[in-house]
């Protein structure tokens, strides 16, 4: 089944109950359900949050609660209110961004070590290190593995894009079973490619952005672990170092 609503503030369940009314016109809940696929008990739940979303009505016709879906075209309206609260959700939150940053800058709080979960993590780690690194820094990685890069291609390229505007240099050793992504690389401005010798592949990768150490894995459950600490990080260049030195352009 094609999904028109989800994504849009509309669970499942309403999806379906809008396009059961829409199909078979004004009526009772017993149809409704029916078409819809489900329970009587959760449909008067359904119906009642749909009524306050503006896109079905409701009527008595003969003392009989009946039921009808507005048009389409009622749902964009729908979007452009909810459009609107969210610009206005984002207004009233960035006018409170440089209070809640003053929580981050406090070093009393700062976490040397910080574990985050999902891709979304591997990410934001590094939209932070392009957001603070400069030209005169250089980021280095080495061990990027295939998996890596399975379904987040379309991200890193547009990431890799960004860093070359801003002439951020990159260093980065490859896997062999990765060698594809390394040479799609080497094409790039201020980008440099190794790959490690063939004697076994990491589905870990280690990256390092100044005094900043992400280790990070996209297996399963895609987690990274980041370490802000300058001894740490100086440690990890020269693990890095030794294995460029003993790394091939080929």
């Amino acid at each position: 089944m094609v999904n028109y609503l989800e994504g849009m503030g509309f669970t499942p369940g309403e999806e379906r109950v809008y396009i059961a009314l829409l199909k078979i016109g004004s009526s009772t809940t017993g149809p409704i359900a029916k078409e819809a696929n489900v329970s009587r008990s959760k449909l008067y739940e359904i119906l009642e949050k749909l009524i306050k979303k503006g896109i079905i009505s409701h009527f008595k016709k003969n003392n009989i609660s009946q039921f009808q879906a507005a048009p389409p075209t009622v749902i964009i309206n729908y979007l452009q209110k909810k459009e609107e609260l969210i610009k206005k959700q984002r207004y009233e939150f960035e006018k409170n961004i440089p209070y809640l940053e003053e929580f981050l800058n406090n070093k009393e709080l700062k976490k040397e070590a910080q574990v985050f979960e999902g891709m979304e993590g591997i990410k934001n780690i590094r939209e932070t290190a392009l957001r603070e690194m400069n030209s005169k820094q250089e980021m280095l990685y080495f061990g990027n593995s295939f998996s890596g890069h399975e379904h987040a291609l379309g991200y890193w390229d547009d990431w890799n894009k960004r860093r070359i505007k801003k002439r951020i240099n990159a260093k980065i050793i490859y896997n062999r079973d990765a060698k594809e992504y390394g040479e799609r690389r080497k094409k790039q401005k201020y980008t440099e490619v190794k790959y490690l010798p063939n004697k076994g592949n990491t589905p870990a990768w280690i990256e390092i952005y100044g005094d900043m150490v992400a280790i990070a894995m996209k297996y399963k459950t895609p987690m990274s672990i980041v370490i802000h600490n300058k001894l740490v990080a100086e440690s990890f260049i020269t693990y890095f170092k030794i294995l460029w030195d003993i790394s091939s352009s080929k």
